[in-house]
């Protein structure tokens, strides 16, 4: 049976239970040239080579554990063969569906996430499906294509956290809501109002309930080569008063108060709490900071106070200024990087807020809001927010020409 349905790209439809339509819009009959598999006992990356970008689904199958992608109005190139197993991956193989859907099967060893996502070239299309853990030989692969400073047109891509998971439930509220519950049902909601977004995609570091590392969420952030970083969080105090959404990026001088460091404190040890390896305890180490690293939290700090800004409009907000703190999660030298306490889950009110699909999709509404006017006023460059800032400059300056006597 269907187990669970992986959405990565534009999406066309909801979560539910049948598969996500996901890609760009269909054009004349797709043609799937290659596919290129790099796999390693944890993860995969599995390359789809068409000439033209095709509507798909991507779901997950049980018994025997397979991702499953179906490319409507697509057929099989001639002399197009299969990988052998490698890695997780035991088989790949092809089917002709009768309605002309070409439906691709990786067969896995254990069962594990996906999703996907379009990196267009310069003669066709490649779809990347991400199986697990991402392959590190494989990861230039699964990039945009490289641009020029100030040209081409690939998305923002974010890089949505859903904080805690796994053996790590996070805080927990009276009525037994769990934060890594919540984050989770928030981070996929932002991730499809993302999505949504022309310009903009968005990439889970997690899309089930799985403990992470700290230090992996960055490294899954990196490998997605994200312009964003954005962790989701539900906070909990011992006053169950308490209530407000708070945004948090990486203190360059100390916690901007007490409260924001006590917080640090207990995230960095979720780690050790949930058993990660003893080892390494650089979640507890203080965060240093070199220079690169304080031009990205200046960078972080601008864009937190868009988000900060749009949340004001769906809530009470608990701290109108930015906080600041030793969050290693937040620890990344060149992705722009906030956490983001959307409400207090030991707050009675704000708990079963918390659980509304209503309410997540309001959270979700105004973080990409804040997150796409933001990237509209600092567009990276080779994205189509630079063309489309580039293009009003031009147009801005041409009116003023004009009206000039």
């Amino acid at each position: 049976m269907i187990r669970k349905i992986f959405r990565e790209g534009f999406a066309a439809g909801v979560l539910g239970l049948g598969a996500l339509s996901l890609g760009s819009s269909l054009g004349s009959a797709a043609e799937l040239r290659a596919v290129e598999l790099s796999a390693s006992d944890d993860g995969a990356q599995l390359t789809l080579d068409l000439s033209e970008g095709a509507q798909h689904k991507l779901f997950t199958l049980e018994h025997p554990d397979r991702v499953v992608v179906d490319l409507p109005n697509t057929h099989l190139a001639d002399g197009v063969r299969a990988p052998g197993p490698e890695g997780v991956v035991t088989e790949v193989r092809f089917g002709a569906q009768p309605d002309g859907t070409l439906r691709v099967v990786a067969e896995l060893k254990s069962a594990l996430p996906a999703h996907s996502g379009w990196v267009p070239d310069e003669e066709g299309h490649r779809l990347i499906l991400t199986i697990g853990a991402p392959v590190a030989q494989a990861a230039p692969k699964a990039v945009r294509t490289p641009h020029a400073p100030g040209e081409g047109d690939r998305d923002v891509i974010i890089a949505v956290d859903a904080g805690h998971g796994g053996e790590d439930p996070g805080a927990i509220g009276r009525g037994g809501t769990r934060e890594k519950d919540v984050t989770l049902a928030i981070a996929r909601a932002l991730a499809q109002r993302i999505d949504a977004e022309p310009g903009m995609r968005a990439v889970l570091t997690r899309d089930r309930d799985e403990f992470l590392e700290l230090r992996e969420r960055i490294r899954r952030a990196h490998a997605a080569h994200a312009d964003m970083f954005i962790s989701v969080h539900a906070d909990s105090i011992r006053d169950r008063s308490v209530s407000g959404a708070s945004v948090y990026v990486l203190s360059v001088h100390g916690a901007s108060s007490e409260a924001a460091r006590w917080l640090a404190e207990r995230e960095n040890a979720a780690d050790l709490a949930a058993g990660a390896r003893h080892d390494d305890q650089s979640t507890l180490e203080p965060v240093l900071i070199d220079a690169a690293q304080n031009q990205i939290i200046g960078v972080s700090a601008s864009a937190a106070e868009r988000v900060m800004s749009a949340l004001e409009g769906v809530g009470e907000v608990r701290k109108a200024a930015v906080q600041r703190a030793g969050f290693v999660v937040l620890k990344s030298r060149d992705i722009p990087s906030m956490l983001i306490e959307t409400a207090y889950i030991s707050n009675p009110a704000e708990e079963r807020r918390l659980r509304s699909a209503r309410e997540q999709a309001r959270f979700a509404d105004a973080i990409a809001g804040g997150l796409r006017s933001y990237f509209t006023q600092n567009p990276p460059d080779g994205t189509r927010f630079k063309q489309e800032h580039r293009g009003s400059l031009v147009s801005a300056g041409g009116a003023a020409l004009a009206a000039t006597p």
